[in-house]
């Protein structure tokens, strides 16, 4: 499932991390006043994107979308990127970010099928600020756990403390059970 597909080099993984802090700033540039919200799915390992990765991708987004219409939140801008290194959504909002924070928090911890999204919450403090993402710990949230061992999730992924193939079947797993 997440262990199968073409593997995403380092190089690439690198450039499209460039090419999204381009189209963040970018987005951020032209809806200087508003709120992106930057959407992706935490898959560890060398394969970003198969077709089960775009369902999980698509079923994330769908909920995001439904939510943010449930609370009156207008999309006003929307685009989406498939490419080698995984899929991504730009939504920019008309939203305070804080309430749009603890909105994500709570959809990332809503189901454990959701603790595989990634919701980013980036503006800007003022019109000449660079763009700035509005971490859980400034809201009073403790830090994402491991999937595994419900230590802090970035503790885990810096020391490497579980395989790639632990966390692939971990993540098979949550897809198995909870993906409708």
């Amino acid at each position: 499932m997440f262990s199968s597909g073409s593997s995403v080099s380092l190089q690439e993984v690198l450039a499209d991390r460039e090419l999204r802090l381009e189209t963040q700033g970018h987005l951020l540039e032209l809806y200087r006043d508003k709120v992106l919200l930057d959407f992706k799915c935490n898959i560890p390992g060398p394969i970003k994107n198969n077709t089960d990765i775009e369902r999980l991708f698509r079923h994330g987004l769908e909920e995001i979308v439904h939510l943010l219409d449930e609370h009156s939140i207008s999309i006003l801008y929307r685009q989406q990127r498939n490419t080698k290194a995984g899929l991504e959504a730009f939504l920019v909002l008309d939203s305070a970010p804080e309430p749009l924070k603890r909105l994500m928090i709570a959809f990332e911890e809503s189901t454990p099928l959701a603790r595989l999204y990634d919701s980013d919450i980036l503006y800007r403090k003022s019109d000449y600020s660079s763009p700035v993402s509005l971490s859980r710990q400034e809201l009073g949230y403790p830090q994402r756990s491991c999937l595994i061992c419900d230590r802090p999730a970035k503790e885990c992924g810096r020391s490497r403390r579980h395989s790639v193939e632990e966390m692939q079947a971990e993540i098979a797993s949550l897809y198995q059970q909870y993906m409708p």
